[in-house]
């Protein structure tokens, strides 16, 4: 009887031994046990915090250094990265940056190709959004619908394509070479681009037709019902759409050459309060609503991405995140990644949640 009884226990050893789930249990555990400093995400991946760094950029603005501790994320493996996911609210309680990123160093022809990624401003939650983009060489524009369902993308020619994300469907907008501009309406339902030079076209979300439009679209522009306010080469500008006439046009210096005037760097919040331009010596802050133009010479921090009320702004590079508190002129650094590259800028969406803030505590 004992001799049954020890082989049952010895058979049922062995068992626990050859089960795959009793295996993966013990391999993480022992990844735990000889990474403590590790958050493992999937068996390939995982990140770990790490504190802010020492930002310098080159201009006579002052601005309080802020160190604490952010995720830098190793991703090897991006088919076990979470997907981001509409249903999880979450994933929505920060505005989100979203940007296209490869694993450069990978010599898997999946893992190296370009994909479309998002996380929130401080740096966590970060989602894999579609792989859609893996075969493009470049990806060279990005925009998300207002409601966070579509993902637009222009690759190298301006050749355009849609991502759904609650239905997976790739659309293929536009094929041929174009410029590079996108722009949602305020209810998610038409993305407007240009199809050629001097000539628009929109996409319906509803139907995947693609039709000819007169509007005029900048890719750094705000579109409600009846207004649109777009960033140009050296102005903001406001049209009434439904009366068809200009509302207002707030210019950077016309008393300065052209070289002087013409932006280099141009954004816009996410409401179209405000609005930034700038190039290697001047700066301007614009406030649509007050009608305001704020110049600046040297000491000012380009806002490649604004934030709701000019609050925050961040560089367009998300390998390396910067952002700054444009009230308190602090700022913050970091690596977002150990190694890999983006291709093209990031961009900001959801970019009203929290009432705008990047961060929730202010530390």
């Amino acid at each position: 009887m004992k001799k049954i009884l020890l082989l049952a226990l010895f058979s049922i050893t062995l068992m626990g031994c050859n089960d795959p789930e009793s295996a993966a249990a013990e391999a993480s555990q022992l990844r735990a046990e000889q990474h403590p400093d590790r958050t493992y995400v999937g068996e390939h991946n995982y990140y770990i915090m790490e504190s802010s760094e020492h930002a310098a950029f080159g201009r006579k603005k002052e601005l309080k250094v802020m160190y604490q501790d952010f995720p830098r994320y190793f991703v090897e493996k991006a088919k076990e990265w979470p997907k981001e996911d509409l249903n999880d609210a979450s994933s929505y309680d920060l505005p989100r940056f979203q940007f296209a990123w490869a694993n450069s160093s990978s010599k898997d022809g999946y893992e190296s190709g370009l994909k479309i990624w998002s996380m929130k401003t401080d740096g966590t939650d970060l989602r894999l959004v579609t792989d859609a983009t893996i075969d493009l060489t470049a990806v060279r524009n990005l925009t998300r619908s207002p409601n966070n369902r579509y993902v637009a993308w222009a690759g190298s020619g301006g050749h355009k394509s849609v991502y759904d994300l609650k239905t997976g469907k790739v659309s293929d907008m536009h094929k041929f070479t174009s410029p590079l501009d996108m722009l949602w309406s305020e209810d998610s339902r038409y993305l407007y681009f240009d199809d050629a030079i001097n000539s628009y076209a929109r996409w319906d979300s509803e139907t995947g037709e693609v039709s000819h439009s007169d509007l005029k679209v900048r890719t750094e522009a705000v579109l409600t019902e009846n207004k649109i306010i777009k960033v140009t080469d050296a102005a903001v500008v406001g049209y009434n759409l439904k009366a068809n006439e200009r509302l207002f046009v707030l210019s950077s210096d016309r008393s300065l050459s052209d070289k002087e005037r013409i932006f280099n760097v141009k954004s816009i919040s996410p409401t179209g309060r405000f609005a930034w331009g700038s190039n290697q010596d001047y700066g301007w802050l614009f406030d649509t609503k007050k009608q305001t133009v704020k110049q600046m010479v040297d000491d000012f921090v380009p806002a490649q991405i604004l934030g709701k009320d000019a609050h925050y702004s961040a560089l367009s590079k998300m390998t390396y995140v910067t952002i700054v508190d444009r009230v308190e002129d602090k700022v913050w650094s970091w690596r977002a990644f150990s190694h890999g590259a983006m291709s093209g800028e990031g961009i900001l969406y959801n970019g009203l949640a929290n009432d705008g803030l990047w961060l929730k505590e202010d530390k």
